[in-house]
């Protein structure tokens, strides 16, 4: 019984230390793998160290070989002066000249022939289709330039001879110089700063084109004939060493460059975020070409260029789109969907080259199935997100086109136009048209990643049915808008009477509707608490208000007046449009103690009807006194009948005393 309890706390213990209970002995190779593989361990540190040994060897090779650079770059000199072909060195520099001088030339010619589109490209209202114009004719300048260059080797130079491979390297190395050049010259313009991509002075421009344009060059050139100089017989580590000093020669002229950009405007946020940013990826560039040159593995070098050419093509289009995007709506369109396309396909594309092709993080084989899924569903959000961007645009234009209703400092006597129907409805279709897309558009970005949707369309279902139950007033008063929308009960820019408020209709969204007072105030009335409307706006018109005319005035004179009156205003230029029935005398409605009491009527169109009759009250008020028909008095008279009645000389008579009685106002 003891051994059985002896053998139980052992096999406790044992169990509390992670291991089996039959784990009593385990090899040499298992006991490597406690705590982690110390095998994998160790072999990948003595990677790291043969690395580190080779890149020592390296750079020492690269110290040694500085103190006998220039001698071993005549060295080469010699050899290359020496290695030519059937041709002396006198034929070549000559032919060399000849092909660079024709290339000028056909580059000058090529931009005289085509100045006159230049001038309509400067000349352009739309300054982004003015740059664009700018850039496609200095491209096709810049193909001529590469044409010509091709055809001068093709013809010309032999890839044998040393002499003319020289030729060649400084021939494609001013080519690609002129390609940098061509984005350079873009986005800083110089000598146009209506067209300038970045916002920065003249001085500031010219400064950093020069910089960065001379330092580049250098580099470029240095890179294009390197090759040669190695064929002739220079020493690798010479060459590193020549190489690494066009590297921070480079970065001593971009960093310069930037200076001059800061020193050029004052600071800004945006300003200062760019500016750190590219103050950081100065020194990362060069760090990662010293480390290429010592090495002479240049993955990273390539991979970071090439996620900076293509952020830099990616800024080139959205500035140029800029350029025009605050006074055209649809060029905001284009570049928001060149934005979006451009960071669906940064994603893609440096996800590949990064994480499959430089870190080795994903393999190939499993990569390709991930990168068509990505591409599906990338295109799919492409087409969501412009077809969304498109009906906000078209939307938003059609509602500024539409009556905005009272604003200050506009006369409310000029009444807007209602807008149609479609324009009322526009909000409640950019809201549901939206959501439509954002659901289609998630759903298939989903399935095209493999997510069962099934499962999420039950959910959301039941979702919305919880969602329409807990929220009754919200569904109450959609439901009714959707009602009073479809018996177009008002638009926007009409004049509404709910029972309680009143205003011009200025918005309409899917559960309210908001009005503007004509004194200001907005009012925001949902959908559910509408019972009756009335509306001012729709159709046509009758205004019909009342004269008080002396007892004495002629009736059919009056008549004879009115009608000749509304004749004038039917044909006036300002007030005839708006009539649809003339301005007439309706007859008599009263007749009091001291006035006869008659109703005028037109009918307009419902606009503003309270223009048209203060016009008519005035030219009534005109003619009236030119036919001699007077209105009613505002005084009644009271005369006492009897044997104490006083005549009517001695009514007057105590009226005058009790005027003269009344004391004065002061002044």
């Amino acid at each position: 019984m003891r051994d059985l309890h002896l053998k139980l706390w052992h096999c406790l213990f044992l169990l509390l230390l992670g291991l089996a209970p039959t784990a009593y002995a385990i090899t040499a190779e298992e006991a490597t793998r406690v705590g982690g593989d110390m095998a994998t361990v160790g072999t990948g540190l003595s990677t790291v160290n043969a690395r580190m040994a080779d890149f020592k060897a390296s750079v020492a090779k690269i110290v040694d070989a500085a103190p006998t650079l220039f001698e071993e770059l005549e060295k080469a000199r010699i050899v290359a002066a020496n290695g030519r072909g059937h041709r002396e060195l006198a034929t070549n520099a000559l032919l060399g000249f000849a092909s660079m001088a024709a290339l000028v030339a056909a580059s000058l010619v090529f931009r005289r022939a085509t100045m006159r589109w230049r001038r309509k490209c400067l000349d352009s209202s739309v300054r982004a289709r003015g740059a664009t114009g700018l850039f496609a004719l200095d491209a096709l300048q810049l193909a001529v330039v590469a044409l010509g260059a091709f055809l001068a080797v093709k013809f010309y130079f032999d890839t044998q001879d040393l002499q003319a491979l020289m030729l060649l390297a400084i021939l494609s190395g001013v080519v690609r110089w002129l390609g940098l050049m061509l984005f350079l010259e873009t986005a800083l313009r110089p000598a146009l700063p209506a067209f300038r991509l970045i916002a920065m002075s003249d001085v500031a421009a010219r400064r950093m084109r020069w910089l960065i344009g001379g330092s580049s060059f250098v580099s470029i050139l240095g890179i294009a004939i390197m090759p040669v100089l190695l064929r002739a017989g220079l020493p690798v580590p010479a060459g590193q060493v020549i190489v690494l000093g066009q590297g921070v020669f480079v970065a001593l002229g971009v960093t310069l460059a930037l200076l001059a950009y800061r020193a050029s405007r004052p600071p800004s946020p945006t300003r200062r975020r760019w500016s750190w940013l590219l103050g950081a990826g100065i020194p990362l560039v060069l760090l990662t070409w010293v480390g290429g040159v010592i090495t002479l593995e240049f993955a990273a070098y390539h991979s970071l260029v090439y996620t900076l050419r293509i952020a830099m093509y990616w800024y080139v289009v959205h500035a140029v789109l800029d350029l025009s995007s605050g006074a055209f709506g649809w060029y905001r369109l284009v570049q928001h969907a060149a934005n979006a396309g451009a960071a669906l396909a940064l994603t893609i594309v440096l996800s590949e080259l990064w994480l499959v092709e430089r870190l080795g993080f994903v393999k190939t084989a499993t990569w390709l199935p991930i990168r068509h899924s990505l591409e599906t569903t990338a295109i799919t959000l492409f087409i969501g997100f412009v077809a969304w961007r498109y009906l906000d645009v078209w939307t938003e234009q059609r509602l500024r086109a539409a009556s905005p209703g009272l604003a200050p400092g506009i006369d409310d006597d000029v009444a807007a136009e209602p807008a149609s129907r479609l324009t009322t409805l526009l909000p409640l279709v950019r809201v549901l048209v939206g959501v439509v897309i954002l659901i289609a558009v998630a759903f298939l970005g989903m399935s095209q990643l493999g997510v069962d949707v099934t499962t999420l369309l039950a959910g959301a279902g039941v979702f919305g049915l919880a969602l329409s139950f807990g929220s009754q007033a919200l569904v109450r008063d959609i439901v009714a808008g959707i009602f009073f929308m479809s018996d177009d009960a008002f638009r926007v820019g009409e004049y509404i009477d709910t029972g309680r408020l009143k205003g011009t209709v200025e918005r309409v969204t899917l559960r309210s509707v908001r009005l503007r007072h004509q004194n200001g105030q907005i009012h925001t009335i949902p959908f559910g608490q509408l019972s009756a409307i009335t509306n001012f706006s729709r159709d046509w018109q009758t205004v019909k208000f009342n004269l008080r005319l002396s007892r004495s005035a002629d009736i059919e004179q009056t008549r004879k007046t009115v009608k000749r009156v509304g004749q004038e205003m039917l044909q006036d230029e300002e007030f005839g449009k708006e009539f649809l029935l003339p301005l007439k005398l309706q007859g008599m409605a009263d007749i009091t103690d001291s006035a006869l009491v008659v109703r005028l009527k037109f009918t307009v169109r419902p606009s503003n009807p309270s223009v048209v009759q203060r016009e008519a009250l005035k030219r009534l008020h005109r003619a009236f006194a030119q036919d001699g028909i007077e209105f009613a008095a505002g005084v009644i008279t009271v005369q006492p009948t009897g044997p104490h009645a006083l005549p009517v000389a001695a009514l007057g008579a105590v009226a005058a005393a009790t005027a003269a009685e009344q004391p004065k106002p002061a002044l």
